[in-house]
Formats: structure tokens, sequence, C-alpha cells
């Protein structure tokens, strides 16, 4: 695999666990920002993690958004403090698909969280970069990383160059329900922070990854996936 280079992971040491320790949490850094905007895309029945982040970051079914076409209803058992778009994400605008560039342009310290079994590629490769300078933190699950599943491997890792562009990586972790190839976890959960937070680029990551006591395996049954190597840790 010769775009490594792409995931590369940058230092950041104000990292948190959000949502359960299994599938459905994921790491973000706990950054100085009031956030205007919660979206999360994908909702597989544990929304734990939006619970967690609404929670913590004081947010309302004004502000925070679910983003699915699945479930007739949300499961307001973990959180009520949000509204429901039963739509899939795409790239257009109708009764049953929304690209997001409504909230996008409306708010400008958005949070992103996106799980969406492949889906997330074709809006990558739609959304205007001026407003993904909008999110100020992101998390996505990226899927068949290392194949031309869904879309071509050269398209999946235009997406991460064009996230590389707004954004840095500050965590990653694999997903081990599926295999690794090449280093590469086929599924990987990847946390982007905004450009405009840091004062400077930061150096790279050289804490060990999976970090314990904050990642987890999204399988208990079986080990976390090392990523004690480059391109995400240095020595």
């Amino acid at each position: 695999m010769n775009n490594l280079y792409l995931f590369e992971v940058y230092s950041f040491f104000n990292k948190v666990r959000l949502g359960s320790n299994s599938d459905s949490g994921f790491v973000i850094g706990d950054i100085d920002v009031i956030y205007d905007c919660y979206i999360g895309v994908g909702n597989n029945g544990n929304e734990s993690f939006s619970s967690d982040f609404i929670k913590l970051y004081n947010l309302n079914e004004f502000n925070a958004y679910c983003v699915d076409n699945g479930p007739q209803k949300y499961p307001y058992n973990y959180t009520r403090d949000i509204s429901y778009i039963r739509k899939s994400l795409g790239n257009t605008n109708n009764y049953y698909i929304t690209d997001l560039t409504f909230l996008l342009k409306k708010h400008k310290n958005i949070f992103l969280k996106m799980d969406i079994e492949g889906g997330e590629y074709q809006w990558l490769s739609f959304i205007d970069s001026n407003l993904l300078k909008n999110i100020k933190q992101m998390v996505i699950e990226f899927h068949y990383i290392n194949s031309d599943y869904i879309t071509s491997y050269q398209n999946k890792m235009e997406c991460i160059k064009k996230l590389n562009k707004t954004h840095h990586i500050i965590h990653a972790h694999g997903n081990n329900y599926e295999r690794v190839t090449n280093n590469m976890p086929d599924v990987i959960e990847l946390t982007f922070i905004n450009k405009q937070i840091f004062e400077e680029p930061p150096p790279l990551n050289t804490i060990p990854l999976p970090i314990p006591n904050i990642d987890y395996p999204n399988n208990p049954e079986l080990p976390d996936i090392n990523l004690n190597y480059y391109p995400f840790t240095t020595t």
C-alpha cells in the first residue's frame, strides 16, 4: 500500500471515549470548542455515542441529529435530545436522501459521526471542501479500505486525501470484526480534528495504539488490532 502517508496520525493527548466499550463507541479529542451542531450518520440500534456526546457538550433536539434510512423509530431509550432524519446520506436532496448541506451551511462548529457501511465514499467525493471546514471534528468508520468493493480503491484514497486538506487525523482504531491486509485494517475508525484548531501542525503520534482503557475491541471475543507501527505511530 503506497498511500500510507495519508493515514498518518498526529499527536493529540486529550482524548476521551464516548459510547459503549465495544462496537458503537469511538475515541475523540476533547477540544476547546462550543459545538453548535451534532450530526450522527448511521444508527445500528446502539446510540450510546450520540447520547454521551449530547450530554457532554450540552446539545439538544434543535441542534443534534441522527441521519439514517433504517428504523421508523429512533431508539429514544438512549436520548430524547435528538432529531431523527429518516433518510439515506447521498449526493442529492429529496424525500429519501440528504447531502447534509443544509446543516453544513447553517452551522460553523459541527461534530460529525459517520458509520454507514461504505456509503461514506459517495458523500465524501461529492461534498464541497469549503463546507468540510465547518466540521470542527469528525469520526468516520471507513469500510473495505483495501479493496475496490463499493467504489475503487483509488477513489477511497482520494476521499482520505480530501479530508487531509482540512483536518488532521488524531486517532486510529482497527475494527477487529474484519481482516488486516498489508498492515491496514480493512475497516478502520479515524478521528479528524479541523486544522483551524491547531496553532501549528502537531508532530506525528508516538503513543502506541490501541490505547489501554480508551480503545476497546469492536468484537470483545477477539483481541484488538495492533496499530503500533507507521503510519499510526512513529518512534
